[in-house]
């Protein structure tokens, strides 16, 4: 009697984790596209083999994953994705009777208040970078930081101050009917331009948070991010210069950058 009832509790926990493994199982199929829908803006995706499988936030809908497979694959895959501070996590088969849609809230999922360098946990930050989006600012301060080239346009809106973080607004502005693909965005600190100079030292410094990740600028639109710092100063004779890359074949993206000086840092205001 007593091993039938370990059998068959046994049995009922393996249902039990076969149908949790179920629930958080996608079919991913490469003649139809698959959409997450998340009840937020999605911070993170990333796919566990990509030559398989294609996984991205939609441009124009921050808040849905696209997916779909690259050719019939046997073994499953991977795919993680974090959204409204909740971490999602699914193995992905491949099949042909692919639903088009996946409600995020029926999975299972896990908090995600990651902490982001020595400042503070990112859902503050995250909190922070909007109320910063949310205003209209007096951009008198910075009307000389900014860059034009090609129909791209790059400038300074602000720089706001919360404990040790400093929150530099950027804005983007895209004249051009053509798509803008952000390679990168860069933050160096380096010497004053100097006539002939032939030993410039220059360092990244690496932000320990980006609000909404811009990875595209569609034609006549303008966006806007925010990234996040540690509190630093500029030493003298150095400036801080902001570089933004286009993704392009050949390296022939359009490259903007301006330049920053210690006095603007010291402007910033208290968030």
């Amino acid at each position: 009697m007593k091993a039938f009832l370990v059998i068959l509790f046994c049995a009922q926990v393996g249902l039990s984790v076969k149908a949790q493994t179920a629930s958080d199982t996608l079919k991913v199929s490469d003649t139809k596209t698959s959409h997450l829908v998340c009840p937020d803006k999605v911070d993170y995706v990333q796919a566990g083999d990509y030559s398989l499988v294609q996984a991205e936030v939609v441009p124009e809908l921050s808040n849905m994953v696209r997916i779909k497979a690259t050719g019939p694959f046997e073994k499953p895959t991977s795919l993680t994705v974090v959204c409204a501070d909740h971490i999602y996590s699914f193995e992905l088969r491949y099949g042909n009777d692919v639903p088009i849609t996946y409600p995020v809230e029926i999975f299972q999922s896990k908090d995600a208040l990651t902490f982001s360098g020595k400042l503070m946990p990112d859902y503050l930050l995250k909190d922070h970078c909007d109320r910063i989006l949310d205003k209209h600012h007096c951009r008198k301060c910075y009307h000389k930081r900014k860059t034009e080239k090609d129909g791209i346009k790059i400038r300074l809106n602000s720089i706001h101050l919360k404990d040790d973080a400093l929150f530099f607004e950027l804005e983007m502005k895209n004249k051009t009917q053509l798509t803008y693909d952000v390679e990168s965005i860069h933050f160096w600190i380096t010497d004053k331009r100097v006539v002939k100079a032939t030993n410039v030292q220059e360092y990244q410094v690496l932000p320990d948070f980006q609000r909404n990740k811009v990875s595209r600028i569609p034609g006549e639109t303008c966006v806007r991010e925010v990234f996040v710092f540690e509190k630093m100063t500029i030493p003298d004779g150095r400036i801080l210069r902001i570089e933004l890359n286009e993704k392009a074949l050949g390296n022939t993206g359009r490259k903007l950058s301006f330049e920053l000086k210690n006095r603007d840092i010291l402007q910033a205001r208290k968030l």
